[in-house]
């Protein structure tokens, strides 16, 4: 069970990642088909900066609540087998 919830996590931590990098590539090629060059999409990185945080700051809170739910799983089996 803990191994299948880790690979949904994965598959969709690097979903949101490579997400967040397209948004940047997008910005990035209207801005060079626009002619203005690289430059104007630095424009957005207050954007790319928070949801990159966003992404990061949920990813840890899965990766916590998870290890919080292996320990508890853990502790539960050892306190049924000293009542067995």
């Amino acid at each position: 069970m803990m191994k299948d919830e880790k690979a949904k996590l994965i598959r969709l931590y690097v979903k949101a990642y490579l997400s967040l990098a397209g948004i940047v590539v997008a910005f990035v090629i209207v801005s060079i088909a626009q002619g203005a060059g690289w430059r104007p999409a630095l424009s957005g990185m207050p954007l790319y900066v928070t949801l990159f945080a966003a992404i990061t700051f949920k990813l840890i809170m899965d990766i916590l609540r998870i290890a919080k739910k292996g320990r508890e799983d853990q502790h539960s089996t050892a306190k049924n087998e000293e009542g067995s």
